[in-house]
């Protein structure tokens, strides 16, 4: 009983001295290391590491990780680093085409409120084996976006550069804005119809155009299609998009009973450019079958004039002649569908964060290609506008070269140089 009311006594005691020492005024410095420790000089990498504390994490507080984060990576993928010549390369693009642009357009305190707060770099691609899908970006909870596969960052491809880059930053960092602010649930009624989550990467581009999507991801579902309009809008040029917006004219129908040895053979021909795509159509899936043999397939086609056998009839002058179908959403084409979907993105950036995406995408075109003194994008004699990152300038050297140069002034800093 003695040892039971000493022990008794010990417990009232240390509550006791634990709860006074829970006081306010009497809390000291936090036990956690809070110095700030300058970087090292004898370092390889302290040009990058100097580049990318001044230019991101100082004005934006952006954690900017370019070394492979084991324990902030996706561990159902295999992934690799990148190499430090690529995430320079990276770096100064992201800084440029990126940072650059939406402190000029939108302003600083916007950079500071929204911008992620980590960004991770994976040099190697995150593939999906189950659905054959390569992931190229991921957003997670407003705060931080990974970039995959940068190793395969090309400067002198800007669709490389923009597919598997600026589009799926712009992509992410829209995921981070709707995550704030959530975007009209209208749009969601849009194209509802069309929506497929199981099997979008079977459907070809050109289809997910005449459905009204501008990529076949984002007929995956409504918020990838939210954020692919803006990404698309952004950085494809103005020869890209008013073609894509052209092919979103066109309707589609699906041709259930076309045999399958002739589709087979007129394939073939579209694949050694013999026969027109937009009237043989792509392949969906199989018909009727006999004996373990496919005898009629699925066919998703352009919906042209044709004759009772399915063959395209031509005008006078021998051109196709595309026909229309007023779809279940209720607009004629895809063209229209995917205005619309981009009006209410244009309306809902300007309204919720004073972001003008016309201004983002001149700013970004003009950063991205060469233009006239009229203000014209200057194109080459294939007629694709001029790279403006690997043009060669007057004094022989490029803007590649000039971007690498905001990463290497640091090397002076160190010794022995």
């Amino acid at each position: 009983m003695k040892k039971l009311n000493i022990i008794l006594m010990a417990l009232v005691a240390l509550t006791t001295l634990n709860l006074s020492s829970c006081k306010d005024d009497d809390l000291g410095t936090t036990i956690f290391d809070t110095t700030d420790y300058p970087l090292d000089r004898t370092v390889y990498s302290f040009p990058l590491d100097t580049f990318v504390k001044v230019n991101f994490q100082e004005p934006y507080n952006m954690r900017y990780l370019y070394r492979l984060q084991d324990i902030g990576s996706d561990m159902d993928y295999n992934l690799t680093p990148c190499s430090y010549d690529q995430c320079i390369n990276l770096a100064v693009l992201n800084k440029y085409l990126w940072y650059d642009v939406y402190r000029d357009v939108v302003g600083d305190e916007f950079l500071k409120t929204y911008s992620p707060r980590v960004m991770h770099i994976i040099g190697s691609p995150a593939y999906n084996p189950t659905s054959g899908t390569i992931k190229l970006g991921t957003a997670e909870g407003g705060l931080k976006i990974t970039l995959y596969n940068a190793e395969s960052l090309v400067p002198s491809d800007l669709e490389n550069l923009n597919e598997y880059f600026f589009k799926t930053m712009h992509h992410e960092f829209s995921h981070i804005l709707h995550q704030n602010i959530n975007y009209p649930t209208d749009f969601n009624l849009i194209s509802k119809p069309f929506y497929n989550t199981a099997s979008w990467q079977d459907t070809p581009d050109s289809v997910a155009l005449g459905q009204g999507f501008v990529s076949n991801y984002a007929s995956s579902q409504a918020r990838e299609d939210w954020v692919e309009i803006i990404a698309n809008y952004i950085v494809k040029d103005s020869v890209t998009w008013a073609n894509m917006l052209e092919g979103a004219t066109k309707s589609w129908e699906l041709a259930m009973d076309v045999d399958y040895d002739h589709w087979v053979k007129c394939d073939e021909k579209c694949k050694q450019g013999k026969a027109n795509r937009d009237s043989v159509g792509y392949y969906f899936k199989d018909g009727t079958i006999s004996g373990g043999q496919v005898i009629t397939c699925q066919v998703v086609r352009k919906y042209i004039q044709r004759d009772v056998n399915g063959y395209a009839v031509p005008d006078a002058n021998g051109n196709i002649v595309y026909l229309s179908i007023v779809d279940k959403t209720g607009v004629e084409t895809g063209r229209e569908v995917i205005l619309k979907k981009l009006e209410m993105c244009r309306e809902w950036l300007k309204t919720n964060f004073n972001y003008d995406i016309d201004a983002v995408r001149y700013a970004v075109q003009h950063k991205q290609y060469i233009y006239d003194e009229n203000d014209h994008l200057v194109l080459d004699s294939k007629g694709r506008p001029i790279n403006a990152l690997t043009y060669v300038r007057p004094d022989g050297t490029t803007l590649m070269q000039e971007l690498r140069g905001w990463v290497d002034r640091y090397k002076s800093l160190m010794p022995n140089q």
